[in-house]
């Protein structure tokens, strides 16, 4: 193999989901307003169901957690807007001793951020001094949303019932009087308020009475009372009949395959930087690990000396060799998770094996997530482009510096036989000294993820 090093590791995969409800987009608009949707996207003249960026890397980051049963770096609040609402979350923004942020990153904004102060910096914000700042650590961990490949065809609709034996009077008593206003009211409706209070348009002896009979929950009282109240004013009211008539709920479902893609930045695990406004470990924090042998400052080190104008603008730390776990653990720990991948939206009524089917994985030299489009719908089972994968190798071969590892479910693919007849063979490029040669190995999604670990450094 090419004595290039391993920057990135890119990759793809497909996970089954048949009658499948995996990231919901609330209720439908329209005649679907009483429906349950998954989230969706047009393609034209259909909707293409997805599953967002954010939620599957939940779904990843929760199981790394359970798999390695690593501490779990968990989001808090940190702020509340006048009305007590939280405005503001954070979690440990510690990637040094929290390996989920490492991978995952966070951000903690602060008001005025960007903005010149005049207020003494704390040592967060020694390094650009003046200027309001947040700390972030973008995610080395690039993700797609997980795509639909079927754009019709896909819908299925789930009807069902609550059935019920039981009613709480209380509640009944005020949706009859909810009835009562709806009816009888000649008073715009203030739903802000209860129902007691918009009864007081009404005589103040007929509101007491009507409350002592909800509350001794003697509604055939309440509801003669309502009647006569609404004959005086020449109306006529229909009473709830049958309370627990039974509940119908609707669910929208989708039944195809979902591909992603994604990329880790190999090199940026275990690297923090503190440039310009630029900060990814807090300075106090970064003090404290520094005296505890966590990390050391690599700012003098090339490429980082001239990113950092020898230091002047800012410095770059490096977790040392006596953090656990380290760079390497955590990328391979990563990918081991991912090929056990487990969560998703309505588990108990659409349960879904959401662990890829097919797992590709290479070390490239370069962020670009190459291996995307890979996958075709067809009727007798997923595709899996195998002239479309071979021109991705012929145009990456250079930047490729690993085998390409693909992981298939034997059975799931339509064109099995083709991809397992890639095992072993090498795609070569160029002549003489300039040939080059890329591997293909096809195994387990599994294998693939204890793979790739050989290959990191």
């Amino acid at each position: 193999m090419s004595e290039k090093k391993l920057t990135h590791v890119a990759g793809t995969f497909l996970i089954q989901a048949d009658a499948s409800f995996l990231n919901g987009a609330g209720l439908g608009d329209g005649e679907d307003r009483n429906v349950t949707v998954p989230k969706t996207f047009r393609d034209g003249r259909n909707e293409v169901p997805y599953v967002s960026a954010q939620a599957w890397k939940r779904w990843l980051r929760n199981t790394l957690i359970e798999e390695t049963g690593w501490p779990t770096s968990e989001p808090k609040a940190i702020g509340w807007n006048p009305k007590g609402n939280v405005n503001k979350i954070a979690a440990a923004l510690n990637p040094v001793d929290f390996a989920e942020d490492d991978i995952f990153g966070y951000m903690r904004a602060e008001a005025g951020q960007g903005r010149r102060s005049t207020e003494e910096e704390d040592e967060a914000e020694e390094l650009v001094t003046g200027r309001t700042k947040s700390v972030m650590r973008a995610s080395p961990f690039m993700a797609s949303l997980l795509v639909s490949l079927r754009s019709a065809g896909w819908r299925g609709q789930d009807e069902g019932f609550v059935h019920l034996s039981k009613y709480d009077p209380a509640a009944l008593a005020e949706a009859e009087v909810e009835r009562f206003l709806s009816t009888v009211s000649t008073k715009k409706q203030d739903k802000k308020k209860n129902v007691w209070e918009r009864l007081k348009e009404f005589a103040e002896d007929f509101v007491k009475q009507a409350k002592f009979y909800a509350d001794k929950k003697e509604l055939d009282e309440l509801r003669n009372l309502l009647s006569e109240k609404a004959k005086e004013k020449g109306k006529e009211i229909n009473f709830i009949e049958n309370p627990c008539s039974p509940l119908p709920y609707t669910t929208r479902f989708y039944n195809t395959h979902l591909r992603g893609i994604f990329c880790l930045d190999y090199r940026r695990l275990g690297v923090y930087w503190n440039l310009g406004d630029r900060i990814e470990l807090e300075e106090s924090k970064a003090k404290k690990l520094i005296s505890d042998n966590k990390i050391m400052d690599i700012t003098l080190v090339e490429p980082y000396k001239s990113l950092s104008e020898d230091g002047k603008i800012g410095r770059v730390y490096r977790i040392t060799d006596k953090v656990k776990p380290t760079s390497k653990e955590r990328a391979s720990a990563l990918f081991k998770a991912l090929a056990v991948l487990r969560g998703g939206a309505k588990q108990a009524q659409f349960g879904t094996d959401v662990s890829p089917k097919v797992l590709v994985l290479a070390g490239l030299t370069c962020g670009n997530p190459i291996f995307n489009h890979l996958f075709k719908d067809d009727i007798e089972g997923p595709v899996f482009k195998v002239e479309t994968f071979k021109e991705i190798i012929q145009d990456y071969a250079d930047r490729i510096v690993t085998p390409v590892l693909i992981g298939i479910r034997a059975g799931y693919l339509k064109n099995e036989d083709e991809v397992r007849n890639l095992n072993e063979i090498k795609v070569s490029i160029g002549e003489g000294d300039n040939k080059r040669e890329v591997e293909i190995f096809v195994t387990t999604p599994i294998e693939v993820s204890r793979r790739i670990e050989e290959y990191l450094s």
